[in-house]
């Protein structure tokens, strides 16, 4: 992004899950496992962020967000629910791997998030342009 982002635009914020999935993919691919796993769950909460701020939300708190994001996405139907399952389990692994770093993630777990992480960001893309 070359110029400054409007940090209250969806498209920003998905850009910017794009680029975390990126380098979730390139930690992967170096075998830092718990690290890939983290930068996949932050490239998910800025999907769920870009699909807050399309409602004209903007919250900053990952449980608040969560919460918000079901009541408005998953609760109407509009998503499905493995998808708030995907994001869960997502920032599950994701504190384990911060906060428990002597208990590694496999690479099967690690890619069974980054999956995750792609079709979540991809199912809010749809949202969004929709």
């Amino acid at each position: 992004m070359d110029a400054p982002a409007d940090m209250k635009d969806p498209k920003t914020w998905l850009e910017l899950a794009e680029i975390k999935l990126g380098h979730a993919r390139q930690i992967f691919d170096i075998g830092l496992f718990n690290d890939a796993v983290s930068r996949a769950y932050y490239a998910m909460f800025y999907a769920a962020k870009a699909a807050l701020l399309s409602k004209g939300l903007d919250l900053r708190r990952h449980s608040a967000s969560i919460a918000k994001f079901r009541e408005l996405f998953v609760v109407t139907g509009q998503v499905e629910a493995e998808y708030l399952h995907f994001l869960g389990q997502a920032q599950s692994a994701r504190e384990r791997s911060d906060y428990a770093p002597f208990a590694p993630i496999s690479r099967e777990g690690a890619e069974e998030i980054l999956h995750a992480a792609e079709r979540f960001i991809g199912k809010v893309k749809n949202l969004i342009d929709h």
